[in-house]
């Protein structure tokens, strides 16, 4: 997909979200891996400090290790908006760069998140008051559709290297001009990962042994804390294993193409609406270039001032002469060259270079008698013969 052509369709969206997630998934995957290592170092660093200190060590472990879990784990949804842009323009970026230059950003959205979090807040804790379930449900509807111009925020961030304030901005004046694109996009979304349930559900009704027919029922939900754990405990240890890592693996490329669709999305629209602002300004660039001739009005005020130049400010006589090589450029133009080819015989032919050329023309006559007259010289002399008859 070519960012630069302009939008695209949903269809094209969604099929190089998916390529885009294929190319960016190893790249994910050696970033988690940096993120657990990370994680198991810093444990044990908590570990250690707990062992040496027990009451200020269990103080370590208990608070700091909540939140740094949280906060590698946005780092880590951050990164992942960086790798799959950088595979969008082709650029490439590895695990290492997407995580460091993640942090800031990342601190960033923390900001942001904070300031939408307080707003909607408020108003569900407004909402509460209504007593009423539907009043409840309509009222999120409204706000979401509400915070919906904020999605490219932490697109902003990471891409155009925003602030928390100038980021939600950003985001706010490129979502609302493409509002019911970007609705429409996310509406897609909702129903792709429905039918993606739904396959999901239909493959495990088909493969699952009889004896969990029941998650799959009417009365399925009842019965769920019950089954589960009777299917992990049949499991090995080494099928349990694969599990694990086949559900990681799977969540980690279902987010990797999700934050692809609004990247996608968003570089799409970011450099449709930069293509159309410079279009823009450059029209108004070659308008204001271009000088405007005068209409009929300002030109009677004008020549009206040259008259009244003309007859009342000897002080200033070159006041309507200026006037003229400002209004009437091309005539004062036309008549300097005149001027100047009037002043061409004057410059180039002195009284030295005249009295030249009148001697060569005296000479040339001289020249021309003396070659007459030697010619008439040379003529032989004619013979006349009487007509009279012998």
């Amino acid at each position: 997909m070519e960012l630069r052509n302009g939008p695209v369709s949903i269809f094209q969206l969604f099929f190089s979200s998916l390529k885009t997630a294929n190319q960016a998934f190893g790249s994910a995957l050696a970033l988690l891996l940096m993120m657990i290592g990370l994680f198991i170092l810093l444990f044990g660093i908590c570990l250690g400090i707990s062992y040496l200190n027990r009451p200020l060590g269990m103080a370590v472990v208990q608070l700091p290790v909540p939140l740094v879990i949280t906060f590698l784990q946005l780092v880590f949804n951050t990164a992942c908006v960086l790798l799959v842009a950088s595979r969008f323009e082709q650029t490439g970026i590895t695990a290492y760069d997407s995580f460091r230059s993640s942090i800031v950003p990342t601190v960033y959205f923390v900001i942001t998140s904070l300031i939408l979090g307080a707003f909607s807040a408020a108003v569900m804790f407004l909402l509460s008051f209504l007593h009423s379930a539907a009043a409840v449900a309509a009222g999120t509807i409204l706000l979401w559709l509400l915070f919906l111009p904020f999605c490219f925020t932490l697109q902003a961030l990471i891409l155009r290297n925003e602030g928390p304030i100038s980021a939600m901005k950003y985001s706010w004046d490129l979502a609302t001009r493409n509002y019911m694109r970007i609705l429409l996009t996310f509406v897609a979304i909702l129903l792709f990962f429905i039918l993606l349930v739904l396959a999901a559900f239909c493959i495990l009704k088909a493969f699952l042994p009889p004896a969990y027919a029941p998650l799959f029922s009417a009365h399925g939900t009842s019965m769920m804390p019950v089954l589960l754990p009777l299917f992990f405990v049949q499991l090995s240890k080494v099928q349990l294993i694969l599990l694990g890592i086949v559900s990681a693996a799977l969540g980690i490329y279902v987010m990797l193409f999700f934050h692809a669709v609004l990247t996608g999305l968003f570089l799409t629209l970011d450099y449709d609406q930069r293509a159309t602002d410079n279009r823009q300004s450059s029209v108004l660039d070659d308008t204001l270039s271009v000088p405007q001739r005068p209409s009929a009005d300002v030109m009677t005020q004008i020549e009206v001032k040259q008259a009244s130049v003309r007859t009342g400010a000897e002080e200033v006589p070159d006041t309507a002469r200026h006037l003229e090589q400002v209004y009437r450029a091309k005539e004062h133009l036309a008549q300097v060259l005149e001027e100047e080819e009037d002043r061409m015989p004057t410059i180039l032919f002195d009284e030295d270079m005249a009295k030249q050329l009148a001697e060569n023309e005296e000479q040339m006559r001289q020249n021309q008698e003396a070659a007459a007259q030697s010619k008439e010289n040379n003529e032989p002399k004619t013979i006349k013969i009487s007509d009279k008859t012998l």
